[in-house]
């Protein structure tokens, strides 16, 4: 069964990056049902008290500027492989 919901321009375009980040990241075509069961079973999923404790965990300093550049990289591969599956599509969403 399905029914449908009304949002608005704004919300879809956001729902919309999200599904584009969330098909690169699962590596499969979604819909959108699929898009929003997936952002709430994350929401269920998320455990505060385990952010409260890394948060007050001691990092040295070279391993916080390690992790920073990973997630660089990271981002950068991800944006690479947005441009590359999605083009013009993705262009248009930024």
């Amino acid at each position: 069964m399905s029914t449908t919901i009304k949002v608005s321009k704004k919300t879809k375009d956001l729902l919309t990056k999200v599904l584009i980040k969330l098909e690169s990241e699962l590596g499969r075509r979604l819909d959108y049902d699929e898009v929003i069961r997936i952002l709430i079973d994350r929401v269920r999923n998320r455990n505060p008290e385990c952010l409260r404790k890394l948060m007050r965990m001691s990092v040295p300093e070279e391993v916080v500027r390690g992790a920073h550049e990973l997630l660089r990289e990271e981002g950068r591969l991800e944006e690479g492989g947005f441009k590359r599956r999605y083009g013009f599509r993705h262009e248009c969403s930024n």
